[in-house]
């Protein structure tokens, strides 16, 4: 549990300095690169993000079963699987390699904003090409670094790298290499990191892992592939339904009313991203108690972890959409802040009903039992789709809103209910033991909010700030009082006696 704990927190550490570096950055990077390759910047890592599906679900699938193999010491399987991977995401990055060498050297005009500027635009073809061709390869050995749960050391090698090519950015970026700098800096800094974690996996203490492609098995690539598909289908449904409201918008809306939707939007993938993250570590750590038959083990880490996961991410959805309005009305413009409460209500009930079951994606990933995610979430992302093409037709940018809400409600209660009955619980049980011991607290921290807000108008950062620590407080108090067990408060009040005075 020890080694779940340093790693989660390792990977909220990333997201925290990442925060930090986009805050500072993203200024820079506007006054450089000014607005046409500051959009063809965030056009290309659009569709970088969708380039990552071709590596066919393979990571999380690499990740599960080295978890698995090395639970059970298997280092014969764990090399042919290293091996095998390596050369099918390796053909995988030549390919693209060639994609975009081939189009650096016929279409780059097709990015360029004028004649004059083709070359720069070929350069910048080119070095995507070469990321690209280190990248898929080095997908390998983060993948098994993450199912030997050394996310802590993969974390630590991308905070310093992000911090010395941010710095260099910020130092030598001016309007005249902007582009060019940005890219570099990008290419080179992961292709330095994927290589330090393919040499860290050579070394005995990590199993001595090298590439030997004699090894590499067309048996190994069919278990993967088959497993991987499954995760694949579920990213490109996770994808659909997270990516494409926006579009909707744009299409029957025009661009002029995104930002109504996308910035709360924003506001709320923050909360979103955090779970992503604190639950990530457990799929490889999973993976390795199935391999070891320790049933009793998961469960009760299933149920100790989602109730904590929970009692953090549910009273922040929900303070969000006390505050959010208002934020958003002081941080963009008033503007902004008629239709954002609304917005911001349903898109918390659109991210915080999934986490009230924090992990089961994790869980039936590791277990092998995801396939039931790859039926459901095509179906969910349809439903979506579908919704909201219909819905902003009549009701504007809410009706998108809406259409994201209404899949949650039976694809919520569908997966707790077979997560339950795979892990040997009841989902009354479940709801008692994890749910219901942050409603009562969570619902007066609401209610502490809320009448701040309506009796203090949250107008300034000040007032804003203030709103979150009286809520942070009532909520703190009253899970304590009666949302922890006579054992959580004595363990707690164990160790605030150890470090007060």
């Amino acid at each position: 549990m020890k080694t779940i704990l340093v790693n989660t927190g390792s990977n909220l550490g990333v997201t925290l300095v990442k925060l930090i570096i986009t805050f500072v950055m993203t200024p820079v990077f506007v006054h450089n690169l000014g607005n046409y390759d500051y959009g063809i910047w965030e056009i290309i890592g659009a569709v970088l993000g969708y380039m990552g599906l071709l590596d066919l679900g393979m990571k999380p699938t690499i990740s599960r079963f080295a978890a698995k193999y090395h639970a059970n010491n298997e280092k014969d399987q764990l090399q042919t699987l290293y091996s095998t991977s390596l050369v099918f995401l390796g053909v995988i990055g030549i390919l693209l390699l060639v994609f975009f060498v081939v189009w650096g050297l016929f279409w780059p005009h097709l990015l360029a904003e004028g004649a004059s500027d083709v070359q720069k635009y070929s350069i910048l073809l080119f070095i995507i090409g070469a990321q690209l061709f280190i990248v898929f390869p080095g997908f390998v050995a983060e993948s098994f670094l993450e199912g030997f749960q050394k996310y802590y050391l993969k974390n630590n090698i991308t905070i310093v790298n992000s911090i010395i090519g941010s710095t260099i950015l910020y130092i030598y970026m001016t309007p005249e290499n902007a582009l060019i700098l940005l890219a570099a800096a990008n290419a080179i800094g992961l292709s330095i990191k994927y290589i330090i974690y393919t040499g860290m996996l050579s070394r005995a203490s990590f199993g001595g892992l090298k590439p030997i492609f004699r090894k590499a098995s067309w048996v190994s690539f069919k278990e993967t592939a088959v497993f991987g598909f499954k995760s694949l289908v579920q990213g490109i449904a996770s994808r659909i339904e997270i990516g494409t409201d926006t579009i909707v918008i744009g299409a029957f809306l025009g661009p002029a009313m995104v930002p109504f939707y996308a910035i709360p939007a924003n506001l709320i993938s923050y909360i979103r991203n955090i779970g992503w993250t604190i639950t990530h570590a457990f799929m490889p750590f999973f993976s390795s108690l199935e391999a070891q038959n320790k049933k009793d083990e998961m469960r009760s880490v299933y149920i100790m972890a989602s109730r904590y996961v929970v009692a953090f991410l549910l009273p922040l959805c929900v303070g969000a959409s006390v505050v959010g309005g208002p934020f958003i009305g002081v941080w963009i413009g008033e503007e902004y802040l008629e239709s954002a409460d609304l917005i911001i209500l349903l898109l918390v009930i659109y991210t915080s009903l999934p986490f009230i079951n924090p992990f089961s994606t994790r869980y039936l990933t590791a277990t092998g039992e995801h396939g039931i995610l790859a039926k459901l979430y095509p179906i969910a992302a349809a439903v979506n789709l579908g919704a909201s093409i219909i819905l902003v037709q009549y009701w504007g940018v809410v009706g998108v809103a809406v259409g994201s809400v209404i899949p949650v409600f039976f694809v919520v209660p569908y997966v707790m209910k077979r997560c339950c009955n795979l892990i040997g619980i009841s989902v009354v049980r479940y709801i008692k033991e994890v749910i219901i011991p942050v409603t009562v607290p969570t619902l007066c921290m609401f209610i502490a909010v809320f009448l701040m807000r309506k009796y203090w108008p949250l107008t300034s950062y000040f007032k804003i700030i203030m709103a979150v620590g009286v809520g942070g407080f009532v909520y703190s108090v009253l899970f304590i009082m009666i949302g922890m067990n006579t054992n959580e408060r004595s363990w707690l009040k164990t160790k605030l006696k150890a470090r007060l005075p």
